[in-house]
């Protein structure tokens, strides 16, 4: 029993030795066995041999202690990153400043972040160890060169984790995906593809009583718009519906608040990006709501009062379901608006999320 556990003890650290090497100094055989270990991995089960094969090359063995702060929100990162062990913190502040960061989630074995790097953008989050962990770290211009060599491949592995977020309530919990496919060169992803494919009724109903608040309140907010030559049928802007939302309730206490109740409504098509393009954003970007997709598009009708009544409860749900949106919206968040690159490599990697509604409400003065 001692030498049986010997040799497994020796053959398990022996991949590291071999990632310990400079990537000039490895040998064939070094590659084997870091290939032989990592295909193994959760985060690299999928990926495809050539591209496996190039990472055995490239990467590099980190074994951090807990408390270990990897980058900071802001950054301009160099380097991406896999979880093989262990887990590490996401943190977020409204004013950049690591004092009032809070952590948003938790990202476990089989995630992968850092994608960033593919075109220099300030890193969206602090990440610090929450216990001792080992990462698999390729730098920046290794993680661009397997990138520009094998887009078709890592454009489908890089998906987001929908089945593995936990949220505050089962009915609110993001359907599992348990056979989606990790490789689609085929079927490139769209950053702002609705999350359900059916909305639910509740979303449904608060899609229809916001649009019915606006057209009586607001009317001139839901027009056709003129934008490089190009006419947008009955959208919205973006920045005008976090103003209308802060006006409408106390409930709501700043703009990024605001910001996580739209997306509720973008994840679940009840409003969408007039191109499919974007999640929802606090700029000059046009958004549209499911009723105004058609020609034919209802205008608020004797269900006005009935509406109006149930505008605050609605704000008050969304308000509630915000936080979970805005925090998936984060993890999501595409490299480069490249389809298919996400913050996270693995739908079934280890990943638990939850997000203080501090995190929205509004700084002490």
């Amino acid at each position: 029993m001692v030498a049986a556990h010997a040799a497994h003890s020796s053959s398990s650290t022996e991949w590291i030795a071999c990632l310990d090497k400079r990537p000039l100094e490895r040998s064939s055989e070094d590659v084997d066995i870091i290939f032989t270990r990592l295909k193994e991995v959760k985060a690299f089960e999928k990926f495809h041999p050539n591209l496996l094969h190039q990472i055995c090359l490239c990467s590099y063995y980190e074994n951090l202690e807990k408390g270990i702060t990897l980058f900071r929100q802001g950054d301009i990162g160099t380097n991406w990153y896999a979880v093989l062990a262990g887990s590490l913190d996401v943190k977020v502040s409204e004013t950049s400043s690591h004092q009032d960061a809070v952590t948003i989630c938790t990202l476990g074995i089989g995630t992968a972040f850092g994608e960033s790097i593919l075109d220099n953008t300030p890193r969206h989050a602090t990440i610090v160890t929450r216990e001792s962990s080992e990462l698999l770290r390729i730098e920046q211009k290794d993680f661009k060169a397997l990138w520009e060599k094998y887009r078709q491949y890592m454009a489908g592995l890089l998906a987001p984790p929908y089945g593995v977020m936990e949220t505050g309530s089962n009915n609110d919990r993001i359907p599992d995906k348990e056979n989606t496919p990790l490789i689609e060169p085929h079927v490139p992803l769209r950053p702002a593809n609705t999350i359900t494919k059916v909305p639910s009724e509740k979303i449904l109903r608060a899609g229809k009583i916001l649009r019915n608040a606006i057209l009586s309140r607001a009317p001139h907010m839901i027009r056709d718009r003129k934008y490089h030559l190009k006419t947008y049928r009955q959208c919205c802007v973006g920045t005008e519906l976090v103003d209308w939302m802060l006006q409408q309730t106390p409930c709501v206490h700043s703009r990024t608040q605001a910001v996580g109740m739209w997306q509720v409504l973008v994840e679940d098509g009840v409003l969408n990006h007039v191109d499919q393009e974007h999640h929802f954003q606090d700029k000059y970007l046009f958004y549209r709501f499911l009723d105004d997709e058609h020609e034919d598009a209802p205008l608020p009708t004797e269900e006005k009062k009935e509406c109006d009544e149930e505008l605050q409860d609605t704000m008050l749900l969304l308000s509630q379901m915000g936080p979970d949106a805005h925090m998936r919206m984060i993890l999501r968040k595409p490299a480069l608006g490249l389809p298919g690159v996400w913050s996270c490599v693995c739908p079934q990697a280890s990943l638990s999320c939850s997000v203080p509604f501090s995190l929205l409400a509004p700084k002490n003065s």
